[in-house]
């Protein structure tokens, strides 16, 4: 779309609100400065509501619908350990357990324990599925298989990639904040630290996504965003607790890299993939995959206020409201979580793809918009938040308002994604969503809907 056709796209949709067209291709966001003169949120309503009864809709959904539902089935009572593929009831579909799901599971009810009454049921599944991990998947030298029948038996693989090496790291992490436990700290630094170094030899073949076809590319060798996106948020908590000064310069470079490196200040865009040594590959220098992008943006929000770093934070936002204004359906709203192309080509459409709008993509639009507001009070992160919410409440929930479907197409109607089961339910994305927006509006609340201030 050009930026005349994309402004009178977003002038039809008035009644969210003003929203600015999109920054030339060539702009760079805001890098400095801060990005708001207000001392206050706004307006004590988001998503249509009160901010008490928004914080109270989140609380419904996780606590009355989400954790019962996954109560069912999802989380082995008898042996620990989390099944992600159920039927519509919560009884098991496939009973095989993936090392993505207990790494993210584990931080899941480490993190509920934490801030939500230390309920002792939520430290039990922690604690069953942080055993039944470590027992059943750990392969020594901080490696983890990937995937190994119910009872822990026939061990498959350590799988293309280390995304779950640094899932299984990140639960750890989270299983040690909530017991305190070294040992966990420990089996997680180990495994982040095989997981990078897998990563930085030149033959490593797991950045690239095999249904990637949109350009010939190598196959070894790449990096991916999505790499240091799990390094970046998992390093932001393992950080608040080991001083490891080669755990800094780890965290520092792939802030650099982020920032600097995938990010196309020539397009304005942030490219998924480039080549071993940081460079843009030939031929895809116009492609985005805006998911990891927008998720990677909040996460470097986050570590910009521990780091106390304006400056970055700022960047960060910046850039997520241009992935917003760039990426949104206007005909049929949703915002285009996956593929986006400045060029158009024999092989794929200009601009973004609406026929595949993820859960967990949307998810990552409201906790970005929450973060923003809190700190920033900038209207169009309220307006971006309100308009998020209303698509994503009304396409998304499927069995329950607590359990959203994997995706939808551009008409709202189920979608199934490459390579993952339409039974697969999502154990991370909506409870984390649920669970820092439902403690970020609390304190909004207990501030009177005053900013909170940016650590100095």
């Amino acid at each position: 779309m050009d930026r005349r056709n994309f402004i009178r796209a977003t002038a039809a949709f008035g009644a969210f609100g003003a929203i600015r067209p999109t920054l030339t291709m060539a702009e760079e966001p805001a890098a400095h400065g801060s990005v708001s003169q207000r001392s206050v949120i706004g307006p004590d309503a988001l998503g249509g509501i009160t901010l008490k009864r928004l914080r109270d809709d989140y609380h419904d959904r996780l606590f009355n619908y989400y954790l019962p539902f996954w109560d069912k089935g999802g989380f082995d009572r008898q042996l620990g350990g989390f099944t992600c593929e159920l039927n519509d009831d919560g009884s098991i579909a496939k009973d095989e357990k993936y090392i993505w799901y207990q790494g993210r599971g584990i931080w899941v009810y480490s993190f509920l324990y934490r801030h939500f009454g230390q309920d002792p049921k939520w430290l039990n599944i922690a604690q069953k599925s942080r055993d039944f991990m470590v027992n059943h998947m750990y392969a020594g030298q901080g490696r983890w298989y990937e995937r190994v029948r119910r009872d822990g038996s026939g061990q498959s693989g350590f799988g293309e990639n280390v995304y779950g090496w640094l899932f299984a790291a990140l639960g750890l992490v989270g299983y040690h904040d909530a017991t305190g436990d070294k040992k966990s700290l420990a089996l997680a630094k180990e495994s982040l630290w095989t997981a990078v170094h897998a990563y930085e030899d030149p033959a490593y073949a797991g950045a690239f996504a095999a249904d990637e076809t949109f350009v010939d590319m190598p196959k070894i060798g790449l990096r991916a965003q999505g790499h240091s996106m799990c390094i970046l948020w998992l390093l932001s908590q393992l950080l608040r607790h080991d001083n490891d000064p080669r755990l800094h310069e780890l965290q520092a470079r792939h802030v650099d890299f982020i920032v600097n490196k995938f990010w196309n200040s020539e397009l304005g865009i942030v490219n998924e993939y480039l080549l071993h040594d940081y460079s843009r590959i030939p031929g895809a220098e116009d492609h985005m995959f805006a998911g990891h992008a927008l998720e990677t943006l909040w996460m470097l929000a986050e570590e910009a206020v521990r780091i106390k770093d304006r400056r970055l934070f700022d960047t960060a936002v910046g850039r997520i409201r241009r992935l917003l204004e760039m990426c949104w359906d206007y005909v049929f709203e949703g915002w285009g979580t996956d593929d986006f192309f400045v060029f158009g080509s024999d092989k794929h459409a200009q601009g973004p793809n609406f026929a595949l709008k993820t859960m967990w993509g949307h998810c990552e639009i409201l906790i970005a918009c929450l973060l923003v507001l809190e700190y920033t009070g900038e209207a169009w992160a309220k307006e971006w938040y309100d308009r998020v919410a209303a698509y994503t409440l009304r396409t998304m929930p499927s069995v329950n308002p607590g359990i959203w479907r994997q995706a939808v197409d551009r008409r709202g109607k189920d979608v199934k994604r490459i390579g993952i089961s339409t039974q697969r339910r999502d154990n991370f994305h909506p409870p984390r969503c649920f669970m820092l927006n439902l403690l970020r509006i609390q304190r909004i609340i207990d501030r009177g809907g005053k900013l909170a201030t940016f650590p100095s």
